[in-house]
C-alpha cells in the first residue's frame, strides 16, 4: 500500500529547485526529475517549486535568480564526479542551500555521499524527499525519515530503507507541462528514419533479471507495472496536447508480458490511437518469438532494442547468469524481428572478466552477421563496473577502485584503461580488437543517415536547420 503523507500546512515557506543535470544530446526528458517535481507540487504546501534543465537552461544563472533553499537532482555513477562539481558551484553561490542528491549511484553506494551534499535519498525518492522538505520547514529532526543518508560528525549515517510501493500509478501520468518546450520540437528520430516530434515514457519500473553487470535490481528491487489505462492516458496527452508521433518506451524490459501488450493494443484501438503513434522499446532475446513479434508489429512498434552483450555463448551466459541464452538466441531474435519488419538495434560490451581474445573475435563476427541481415544499428561499449553488482566487487578485489576511479567510470569508451579486462590480455591487443569493432559499428550510423535522407527527403532541411545541434552530436559520436 502507498504510504499516506500528511498535507498540513507548514510554517516556513521554501523555494525548491529540482535540476535535470545531464545535457541530453537526444533531447529526451529525464523521467525521474519530472516524477519528483510533480510529487512535490502535489504533496507540499507553502513551497515554490521550479524545474531547471541543463539541456536548455543556464542552470546556475537560473538558480542565482531563483535563490532556492533546497536544490535536488539525481545522478548516475558515470556522472557522479560532475554532480559533485555542480554541487560545489551551487554552494559557492549559496553557502546555506541544502543540496539533496538521489538516483542510482547514491542508492547503490550510499557511503560515497560527498560532503558537498547535505542529504542523499535512497531508492524511489519522492516520499522521502517530501518528508525531508516538511521536516526542514518545521525545523524538526530528519533522523527517522526512511531512505535518507546524511553527514553527522564526518560520518555518513543511513536510515532504514523505505519499502517500495507495489502500486506506481500514483506517480503517473507525467506532467509534461513542466518540460521546456524544446523537447517537443521536430527532431531526428532514427528509429523510424525520419523527423518528427518524439518523447520517452515508462510503462513499468524495474527488471526481473539479475545480470552481473547491471544495478537495476539493486535500485528498484522488483518489476512493477502501470495500469494499461494509466499508460494510455499518458499517450493520449502526448499525442493530442504535444503533437508527439513517436514514443520511446524506456522500460528496462517491455517484452516481458504478452497479455499486457495485448491489452495495450486493445486500449489504444478503443482510444483511436492504434497506428497513429509509432513506438520503440527494449526487449530480451529469449522473450522474442513469432507471436511476440506479431504483437509488437500490431502495436506499431518500429524498433526493438536488445542488450546482446557478446557474440560468445560462454561470456553471454556468464554476464547474464542465464544458461538458456546463446549467440544463436540473439541471432534468431534479430531474424524474427526483421521478418516482421521491426528494426533491430542492440548494445554489445567488451572488456569483461574472463573474456578472452577468441570471445572478442566472436563479437566481431556477430557484428558482421548483423550487418549482413540488415540490422539497423549495433554499438559497442567497454564494460565499466557499477556499484552493487558482482563486477563492482571484482573491480574492487583487483584494486581498480582506488584514487580518482570516477574518471574511468565516466567513459564507456576509455580503451586504454579497461577496468575489468582479463589480466591475461595485453592492452594493446584489446585496443586493436576494440578499434576494429568500433569501425564496424560506425557503418550502421552512416547507413541510418542515408536511409533517413532516402525515406524522408525533407530531412535534409531539418538537418540543415539544426546544423549546430547535429554537428555537436556527430562530434560526440566521433569522440566515442
Amino acid at each position: 500500500m502507498q504510504q499516506t503523507i500528511s498535507k498540513e500546512s507548514s510554517k516556513i515557506p521554501l523555494k525548491i529547485a529540482i535540476v535535470s543535470l545531464p545535457e541530453n544530446d537526444f533531447r529526451f526528458p529525464i523521467i525521474g526529475t519530472l516524477i519528483i517535481t510533480k510529487y512535490v507540487k502535489e504533496h507540499c504546501k507553502n513551497v515554490t517549486v521550479r524545474l531547471y534543465d541543463n539541456t536548455f537552461d543556464d542552470v546556475l544563472a537560473e538558480l542565482a535568480r531563483f535563490k532556492p533553499d533546497i536544490v535536488g537532482f539525481t545522478t548516475f555513477t558515470q556522472s557522479y564526479k560532475k554532480a559533485i562539481a555542480f554541487g560545489k558551484k551551487v554552494k559557492a553561490i549559496f553557502p546555506d542551500v541544502k543540496i539533496v542528491v538521489g538516483g542510482p549511484h547514491i542508492t547503490t553506494l550510499p557511503e560515497s555521499l560527498d560532503p558537498v551534499f547535505d542529504f542523499g535519498v535512497i531508492g524511489e525518492g519522492e516520499q522521502t524527499f517530501v518528508e525531508l522538505i516538511k521536516k526542514l520547514q518545521s525545523n524538526q529532526s530528519v533522523k527517522k525519515i526512511q531512505g535518507l543518508i546524511y553527514h553527522e560528525k564526518d560520518i555518513v549515517k543511513k536510515t532504514e530503507r523505505r519499502k517500495a510501493s507495489n502500486n506506481i500509478d500514483h506517480l503517473f501520468p507525467i506532467d509534461y507541462s513542466l518540460l521546456n518546450p524544446g523537447y517537443f520540437k521536430t527532431k531526428f528520430i532514427p528509429e523510424v528514419y525520419s523527423f518528427g516530434v518524439s518523447c520517452g515514457m515508462m510503462t513499468s519500473i524495474g527488471c526481473p533479471y539479475d545480470c552481473r553487470f547491471c544495478s537495476i535490481k539493486a535500485c528498484w528491487r522488483t518489476i512493477r507495472f502501470r495500469a494499461i489505462e494509466n499508460v494510455v492516458d499518458e499517450i493520449k496527452t502526448l499525442y493530442h496536447d504535444y503533437g508527439v508521433r513517436h514514443i520511446d518506451f524506456f522500460d528496462d524490459l517491455f517484452s516481458i508480458n504478452k497479455a499486457r501488450l495485448q491489452k495495450l493494443r486493445e486500449e489504444l484501438k478503443k482510444s483511436n490511437l492504434l497506428g497513429k503513434v509509432t513506438f520503440s522499446c527494449q526487449a530480451r532475446a529469449n522473450t522474442i518469438d513469432e507471436e511476440m513479434c506479431a504483437l509488437l508489429q500490431s502495436l506499431n512498434v518500429k524498433t526493438v532494442v536488445f542488450g546482446f552483450e557478446s557474440g560468445s555463448d560462454r561470456i553471454l551466459r556468464y554476464v547474464k547468469k542465464d544458461e538458456t541464452l546463446s549467440a544463436e538466441t540473439n541471432r534468431n531474435a534479430m531474424r524474427l524481428c526483421i521478418k516482421h519488419k521491426l528494426n533491430v538495434a542492440g548494445c554489445l560490451m567488451i572488456g569483461m572478466p574472463t573474456e578472452k581474445l577468441e570471445d572478442m573475435k566472436k563479437t566481431l563476427d556477430f557484428i558482421d552477421y548483423g550487418k549482413r541481415i540488415g540490422v539497423m544499428r549495433l554499438w559497442l561499449q567497454i564494460l565499466i563496473p557499477l556499484p552493487s553488482t558482482e563486477f563492482w566487487d571484482i573491480a574492487k578485489q583487483r584494486g581498480k577502485l582506488e584514487g580518482d576511479f570516477y574518471e574511468y567510470l565516466s567513459d564507456f569508451y576509455h580503451k586504454e584503461s579497461p577496468l575489468l579486462l582479463d589480466p591475461d590480455i595485453k592492452v594493446e591487443e584489446f585496443v586493436k580488437i576494440y578499434s576494429a569493432a568500433k569501425k564496424k559499428c560506425r557503418s550502421f550510423v552512416y547507413t541510418t543517415f542515408m536511409k533517413t535522407l532516402i525515406n524522408d527527403p525533407k530531412s535534409f532541411l531539418y538537418f540543415s536547420k539544426e546544423g549546430f545541434f547535429y554537428l555537436k552530436r556527430f562530434v560526440n559520436f566521433v569522440k566515442q
